[in-house]
């Protein structure tokens, strides 16, 4: 089964005052347990070199293996192309396996870009009554983890046991290992979101034999969170902590790697905040939020730490912000369908207009969320409806609906109570046999240490003999030794002093090229200073004063910065793409917004720690515009992508102007001046550079072509060490 269940917690209302954890999630994984991203991309490369060749229902598997390993990397473009292909064909050939695993690719696609699980769960279906028609049941896995994650994610808990359930003894039949602990942590966390947290840590206590059995860390690591939502639910937030903390000082890349891949990286930080909140560690709590970047994540995750966060505010009694958060998180889990957050965030929102004393409002939230926990059979939840909906009753003088709910509430409040002290028995029961085992690991250590101390004793007097005899071997070898070394001093005081001479050499190499890459620096300020000056005459002979100033205020900051970072030998990539953004809105401006650009960083160059000489991708850019764009009738478009290669930041700058050949035909004299000065200095000073580092070609210019055979502007590698 490629579909785990890895985590999830509910947050429940504590009875006297404040949210006790209001925080859950649901955090599934597909398609990473055997292979990596690398060994995806090579999955497909495989593929795509032999589909060409291929005919008929072979064909057909090859698109849909291709459509299951492009959703696996998140790219949706080509898993849809793949997938519509291969389902017409399939179609037309009348091939039912090609029919099942096309739809079965489908229903991945709604479920993991659109998080449309209604319709991931009604494909899921189609395509295992399509399974069920052939004797080929390859990939019949696949069609019901998707149904799986679509069941989970609606709260329909019953269905998904069973196929979990299923799934368990298939996989003691078949002894399939993944299988089988993917199911348990299935069962364990439908448990968990039931609130059966006895159960629950026995299905997490089976997991985790089998993940130290078969030493597979990154589900050891899943294990420790698991635990940790499992102890924070049950009240114990210490011994929560802990499991967080083993899990982030453990922590390798492959890990971390898996819960970014499987989309709850967000999560386990989000929870690991919130127990600080719930110790009333505040200041701790905001420290990890305050980590998080907002800026640069999808509604998926942002939803996260906004309902995170306003569980923050909200035992801090700042209901105001809380709401806020509670509000927005509400409108994007609805927007994803996502049904077991809805029902938690509706109580959290339903408990603050009820410390807002806005009786009125929180009613409607109250209500749908007792409604939706009622439906999910979520005791949890539904104790903490009821426990609002009396609360507001009572308020509103509403004597009997206020008693009716009251009395529903002790109810199930000691059903609760019971599953907590159940899972805190459990939780002993298991940290017993853990102390217990470590104990029986101990004694043996302390055994096998006696008697390597006897087997050492027994040795020392034969080594007492072997050792007087090795003495004397010593003695003679001594006195050889110093004889032959007295010999060999005098050639290594002859070699020593070659060195030397050799290694001042290489100093003063090194220093010389220091020196030249200074004076090409020295070359390139002024020149790229001087260009800007004239720009601004010009605009400001062209335009009007308004302009005029907008383009000298901004140029102005450019100059300091360029003052500024011609300082220094290396600079940081982000003060150099903050100049070359900066140079770019002055050139848009100049010529009317002529072209456009767009500036893309692979997520894996940071740019606030890969450092390069200054200037070094302003003059290729400055090339592109000037002698690429500015000739194009129709509005030109520049892209400038980052990314990085064995220590080598690559710049790929692609414009679509009219292409080199073209443009030497039209430049000037000043225009071959100008091109020598920017482009031919920077080639230098990377030249040098790549000197020093002994690398190859550096600067790789390429002519792109249209379809028609036409030019289609040009494109330019830069290969420059950090």
């Amino acid at each position: 089964m490629l579909v785990k269940i890895n985590t999830c917690r509910i947050g429940v209302l504590n009875s006297t005052a404040l949210s006790k954890s209001l925080f859950s999630f649901i955090a599934f994984y597909l398609f990473i347990f055997s292979s990596t991203c690398f060994a995806q991309r090579e999955e497909i490369d495989s593929l795509k070199k032999i589909l060409p060749a291929l005919k008929d229902s072979s064909r057909i598997d090859c698109m849909n293996a291709l459509s299951f390993q492009y959703i696996r990397l998140l790219i949706r473009d080509s898993s849809e192309y793949n997938q519509q292909k291969s389902y017409l064909e399939s179609k037309n050939l009348n091939y039912i396996h090609g029919i099942a695993e096309s739809v079965s690719n489908q229903s991945g696609i709604f479920e993991y870009f659109d998080n449309d699980f209604v319709k991931s769960e009604t494909l899921a279906r189609e395509s295992i009554g399509w399974f069920e028609k052939t004797i080929n049941k390859n990939g019949i896995e696949n069609a019901y983890d998707n149904l799986s994650f679509a069941l989970f994610s609606q709260s329909k808990y019953d269905d998904t046991y069973q196929i979990a359930k299923k799934q368990y003894e298939k996989s003691l039949i078949v002894k399939d290992t993944t299988m089988m602990y993917n199911a348990l942590g299935a069962m364990g966390v439908i448990h968990y979101q039931q609130g059966n947290y006895d159960s629950a840590f026995y299905f997490y206590q089976k997991s985790h034999e089998l993940a130290l059995n078969k030493k597979n860390t990154i589900w050891i690591s899943d294990d420790l969170i698991s635990f940790g939502t499992l102890f924070r639910e049950i009240g114990d937030y210490n011994s929560a902590l802990d499991y967080y903390r083993q899990t982030f000082e453990t922590d390798t890349r492959e890990t971390t790697q898996s819960r970014i891949d499987g989309s709850y990286e967000t999560w386990s930080r989000m929870e690991y905040a919130e127990l600080f909140s719930l110790l009333h560690q505040y200041d701790s709590a905001w420290h990890y939020y305050h980590l998080f970047d907002t800026s640069r994540v999808t509604e998926k995750d942002l939803r996260i730490y906004l309902v995170s966060t306003g569980e923050t505010y909200l035992l801090q009694k700042d209901y105001k912000r809380a709401l806020q958060n509670f509000l927005r998180g509400l409108a994007m889990h609805r927007k994803l369908n996502d049904r077991n957050e809805i029902k938690r965030v509706l109580l959290d929102i339903a408990k603050t207009y009820l410390a807002l004393n806005n009786n009125r409002a929180a009613l409607p939230y109250a209500r749908e969320g007792l409604d939706l926990s009622l439906e999910t059979k979520s005791r949890q939840f539904i104790r903490d409806g009821y426990q609002i909906l009396y609360s507001l009753y009572d308020r509103l003088h509403k004597t009997d609906s206020a008693y009716f709910y009251y009395q529903k509430y002790i109810a199930i409040k000691d059903i609760v109570v019971s599953d907590q002290i159940k899972g805190r028995f459990a939780a002993y029961k298991y940290e017993q046999q853990i102390n217990s085992i470590n104990n029986e690991k101990l004694i043996s250590e302390q055994q096998l240490k006696i008697q390597q101390q006897r087997l050492a004793q027994s040795s020392l007097q034969k080594k007492i003999l072997i050792s007087g005899l090795v003495c004397l071997i010593i003695i003679s070898g001594f006195i050889f030794r110093t004889i032959s070394l007295k010999r060999k001093n005098e050639k290594n005081l002859r070699e020593l002093v070659e060195n030397e001479l050799q290694i001042q050499k290489l100093e003063s190499q090194k220093k010389l090229s220091e020196l030249e890459m200074q004076a090409l620096r020295a070359q390139m300020n002024p020149h790229f200073i001087s260009n800007s000056l004239s720009a601004i005459n010009l605009f400001i002979l062209e335009n009007n004063r308004l302009q005029a100033s907008e383009y000298l205020s901004k140029f102005a900051r450019l100059v300091r910065l360029i003052l500024q970072n011609s300082q220094e030998t290396f600079i940081p990539l982000e003060r150099e793409l903050e100049a070359l953004q900066l140079y770019l809105e002055l050139e848009s401006l100049r010529f009317d917004n002529k072209f456009s650009y767009k500036i893309i960083i692979d997520d894996l160059v940071d740019i606030s720690v890969i450092t390069l000489p200054p200037l070094i991708i302003q003059p290729f850019v400055e090339n592109a515009i000037w002698h690429g764009l500015m000739h194009k009738n129709e509005r030109g478009n520049l892209q400038i992508e980052l990314y990085t290669e064995d220590e080598t930041l690559y710049c790929k700058i692609a414009d679509d102007g009219i292409g080199r050949k073209k443009s030497a035909e039209l430049k000037s004299r000043s225009a071959l001046s100008y091109k020598s000065m920017g482009m031919s200095i920077t080639a230098d000073r990377i030249a040098m550079l790549q000197q020093q580092e002994q690398l190859g070609t550096h600067i790789v210019i390429n002519d792109l072509m249209l379809a028609d055979g036409s030019a289609g502007g040009t494109e330019v590698i830069i290969k420059i060490p950090f």
